[in-house]
């Protein structure tokens, strides 16, 4: 695949997300701004897709973002960001434990890539959009269809609340974010080496120091 094309793909999807857009146009339109053939384009869209940068449905569009499950205003009368705080401090660690026992070199691969965009980002949203990238990948890891769709369900929920949270604290400022770079590494090695008390670990930190910048919490 032209990492040329998945690049301007990717340029488009954040102009999009700077727009206040939740969806990418028609596919002809698409084709046409990118200049690759439709067959093309369906394969460039359908690599975002497993990312969970984007979701698609038959007749509607592409929408950005992993697949909704839960419908978003209901989750904006129903969740409080302490809700959305507790509930990731209880999944992701063990999404992150269960990574470390199932993960495959693929998965690690994705993992480093991941990491390697971000100490190169130099935009919050780049940053931001690799950071839900790695998370999810993280999950992906677990090989276990359940727990991502968990995890999809609480990250639909987060950017309807939370994620606002982290535009008014971080939205000004540049990428990366060293110090949270740091944690993602700690993770990631512990998944790697196959570790899933550190990878567990790691993840809970991580999670803690995010609730601390965020909001003065521990």
């Amino acid at each position: 695949m032209s990492d040329q094309d998945l690049v301007r793909l990717r340029a488009l999807l954040d102009e999009t997300i700077e727009r206040g857009e939740e969806r990418l146009p028609p596919e002809p339109r698409l084709s046409e701004e990118l200049g690759v053939t439709r067959g093309r384009l369906r394969t460039l869209l359908r690599h975002l897709e497993n990312e969970g940068a984007i979701w698609r449905h038959v007749g509607k569009g592409t929408f950005i973002g992993q697949r909704q499950v839960i419908e978003p205003l209901a989750a904006a009368a129903n969740f409080s960001v302490d809700d959305i705080l507790h509930a990731r401090g209880v999944l992701e660690p063990q999404l992150a434990a269960e990574a470390a026992i199932h993960a495959v070199p693929e998965d690690l691969a994705a993992m480093d890539a991941c990491l390697a965009e971000m100490a190169l980002s130099h935009s919050m949203l780049q940053w931001k959009r690799l950071d839900e990238k790695l998370h999810r990948t993280i999950a992906q890891a677990t090989h276990n269809v359940l727990l991502v769709t968990l995890y999809d369900t609480l990250r639909s929920q987060m950017k309807f609340t939370l994620d606002r949270r982290i535009d008014q604290v971080f939205g000004a400022e540049p990428g990366p974010k060293e110090n949270t770079d740091d944690e993602h590494h700690k993770v990631v090695d512990a998944i790697r080496r196959h570790d899933p008390q550190a990878a567990e670990a790691a993840m809970r930190e991580h999670l803690r120091a995010l609730r601390a910048k965020l909001f003065g919490l521990r």
